[in-house]
């Protein structure tokens, strides 16, 4: 099966690569797409890599991951663009937050637009972080889209932020 993970940054989209990655036992490309894509593969794109008209149809099935918590996935990315943090555990302090108001308002209009293009992406699913790190409606949803049972459960409880890694 090829899974593609269209979705922003900041998004868990990571953590959710790496859970279907171990799940399926598959190879998992960030930001790569190889036309066409091989079996058994996970890739994660970005709307700014590749428009969705291009990379739908190299797939069997689509996740489209958004955050509903807007104003703390601006505040993640800005960070991880300032601080150059993005794949490891940290903490942004008040200071940060302050400092960057303007950076973080920008980008939260920012992600509004781009959740707004890919909520129009059709013959997918659509996921929450929230809904699929703090509950089990997300997993519930993959296990029905992707016809599987899971054997196990991504750990909500730990995040890259506030100095946590995501594991499954």
């Amino acid at each position: 099966m090829r899974i593609l993970i269209y979705t922003t940054h900041r998004t868990g989209s990571t953590a959710l690569a790496e859970f279907l990655m171990s799940h399926y036992d598959c190879d998992y490309h960030r930001g790569s797409l190889i036309q066409p894509p091989p079996e058994n593969i996970i890739i994660k794109v970005t709307p700014t890599e590749f428009t969705y008209d291009i990379v739908r149809y190299y797939f069997d099935k689509v996740i489209i991951l958004l955050r509903e918590d807007i104003k703390q996935q601006a505040e993640s990315r800005v960070y991880a663009d300032l601080v150059g943090k993005k794949f490891e555990p940290y903490v942004i302090d008040q200071q940060f937050l302050s400092d960057h108001q303007n950076e973080i308002a920008e980008m939260g209009e920012l992600i509004i637009q781009e959740n707004e293009y890919l909520k129009k992406c059709e013959d997918s699913l659509v996921l929450t972080y929230e809904e699929t790190y703090y509950s089990d409606n997300g997993l519930l949803k993959l296990e029905e889209y992707l016809g599987t049972k899971f054997k196990f459960r991504i750990n909500n409880g730990k995040k890259y932020r506030d100095g946590k890694k995501t594991l499954v």
